[in-house]
């Protein structure tokens, strides 16, 4: 984002190699005037890029010049690009004559965070970090922040986007009382990997005040972002922070509300709960403690003690490996193939039958090559050549091909119990395999174990709670999709009581048809109402709970109805419930 990188990982454009997509102006200065509160605070930049927050602080500076006392407000700006790093000072040029000093550093923030730590720490950390993901993350840059991390007491993974790390190691080099003021990704509400980061902040900071928006600031990556503004920076933890959480239309929005304490003043505060991301925050007081407290109820178990959940098969290019039926009769791979499904669009309630299978590969090719057990002298001479067509096209090539023993053998190739969806528009299903099917990796398969009853365990899972939870434990990144990872999947709560009847083939007749409301009306009677005792107005609002985030990160995407409209469309839905 503001700070640039170099890294030998291709291809890609250079903005997305660099991560540099720059803070707009306005919200730069809208965090600066937050964090510079009296002058003589000791800033640090760790990602300067072209200096708009440096800029900003100049403009602070110049502002609050009838109250600074007489020491200067000093700037360490650190920006590995030098050219940026020329642009950030010939913007300073202007402000020469400020109570302002900068101490310009031309590096990777990585390689001097010990130099930084030196001294007696900042008062103030200000940025927009570089939003790098992990295989475009330069190695020995990497390996310089990881090693820093492991220090400070975190455990990285190499999965993580860069950001993550700028982030936690600014928080070690501010002072006590320090602040901290940046423009992140929207990943930090949801994904694992910033997991311990969200702990730390929750440990370190007394207050925290996450703002975000409906639209997206920069909807060039479609990549949704936070600002997080935190405080009171303590070294002993007594409690967890207070966090609030405030949403707003866009930028604008933000800087027109005026001063944000006021913004949050009647917004009540929330405290992290264990297994429950960020994201949740966002809720309503009165969604969010009906979610808490129902996901906490001992009759509510995690699908993962009555499931497995596992990726689909991984081709490493399913155009090549799935076959029409066409082209499965004309290289001879009849028997060598397995039938399968890759578009979720096909499941569309709680079974997927054999009738569902047979309309499905009428319109998409659904038999996956299957050569693990078959020597090559086996194979027809139509499937040699379609082989060698697939080398000829650079199949072989791909990384997911290349490491096999031949590259050819698919691996990890089964049948299972049932399916999950990995992707979701408007809500997960889990759904039972009777077609006897596989699938590709844009769905999750699923195992049952423990004795559970497949039907009943895929009608139980369409609730308010779980469909609330998915949102919650789940990860969407701008373009209105909710994406569920195994271990995330097994985490979702399902109120489990085996002998209580659910109308299974009801359930699913209600999806077939598109009645997804009056089926979630059925199912909540039985489960939220009847089993786990919930009255109506607590089972409303765990609905709300599923619809504010539904809502939250579909709006990202599709063209938005007036706010108003959305709501009571969405309301209307609950009516049943009142």
């Amino acid at each position: 984002m503001d700070a640039l990188f170099h890294t030998n990982k291709q291809p890609a454009d250079n903005q997305k190699l660099r991560g540099g997509y720059y803070t707009p102006a306005e919200l730069a200065r809208y965090l600066t005037n937050w964090a510079i509160r009296v002058g003589g605070e000791r800033v640090l930049e760790p990602s300067c890029g072209d200096g708009n927050f440096v800029a900003a602080v100049a403009e602070r500076v110049a502002e609050l010049a009838h109250k600074l006392p007489p020491a200067s407000v000093n700037v360490t700006a650190v920006e590995i690009e030098p050219r940026e790093l020329e642009r950030a000072k010939a913007r300073l040029v202007r402000h020469e004559g400020t109570r302002m000093r900068v101490n310009w550093v031309g590096a990777d923030f990585f390689a001097v965070y010990d130099e930084l730590r030196m001294g007696d720490g900042y008062d103030v950390v200000l940025g927009n970090p570089p939003f790098i993901r992990f295989h475009y993350f330069a190695d020995d840059s990497r390996e310089q922040a990881f090693h820093h991390l492991r220090e400070a007491g975190y455990k990285p993974t190499k999965l993580a986007n860069a950001w993550s790390a700028f982030v936690q190691l600014s928080i070690e080099l501010l002072r006590e009382g320090g602040r901290l003021a940046m423009v992140l990704p929207a990943e930090l509400l949801q994904v694992s990997y910033a997991g311990e980061l969200r702990t730390r902040l929750a440990a370190r900071f007394a207050h925290i005040v996450i703002v975000g928006f409906r639209k997206l600031v920069f909807p060039e990556i479609q990549q949704e972002v936070v600002l997080l503004l935190a405080e009171g920076k303590r070294e002993s933890v007594a409690q967890e922070s207070d966090i609030h959480t405030i949403e707003f239309e866009d930028g604008r929005s933000l800087i027109e509300a005026g001063d944000l304490n006021a913004a949050v003043a009647h917004v009540p505060s929330k405290h992290s709960r264990p297994g429950m991301k960020w994201t949740g925050l966002f809720l309503s007081e009165a969604a969010y403690s009906a979610l808490v407290e129902a996901q906490a109820a001992s009759c509510v178990k995690s699908l993962g003690q009555f499931a497995e959940v596992d990726v689909g098969v991984v081709t490493g290019r399913n155009s090549f490996f799935v076959l029409d039926e066409d082209l499965r009769e004309k290289i001879s791979a009849s028997q060598l193939t397995l039938p399968v499904v890759g578009r979720t669009s096909a499941l569309k309630s709680i079974c997927f039958s054999e009738d569902d299978f047979e309309r499905y590969k009428v319109a998409e090719p659904s038999f996956l090559l299957n050569l693990g057990n078959v020597q090559e002298n086996q194979f027809s001479e139509e499937l040699r050549e379609y082989l060698s067509n697939g080398e000829g096209e650079n199949v072989h090539k791909g990384y997911k091909c290349r490491v096999r023993k031949r590259w050819f053998d698919v691996p990890s190739i089964y049948i299972p119990d049932a399916f999950l969806f990995r992707q979701i528009h408007k809500f997960p299903l889990l759904v039972v395999n009777l077609a006897q099917v596989t699938s590709t990796d844009t769905i999750h398969r699923v195992r049952f174990k423990n004795g559970a009853k497949a039907d009943w365990l895929a009608a139980a899972c369409f609730n308010s709670l779980t469909l609330a939870w998915a949102e919650v434990c789940g990860r969407s990144y701008g373009g209105g999709v909710l994406e569920l990872e195994p271990s995330e999947a097994e985490r979702l709560p399902v109120p489990y009581g085996a002998s209580i009847p659910i109308d299974v083939e009801k359930v699913d007749t209600l999806l077939r048809q598109g009645r997804d409301i009056e089926a979630l009306d059925y199912v909540d009677g039985i489960l939220l109402h009847d089993f786990m005792g919930l009255d109506s107005s607590a089972v409303r609002h765990i609905r709300c709970a599923w619809i504010e985030l539904r809502d939250r990160r579909s709006n990202r995407r599709y063209p938005r109805r007036s706010s108003t409209s959305l709501r009571q469309a969405s309301l209307d839905a609950l009516l049943p419930l009142a």
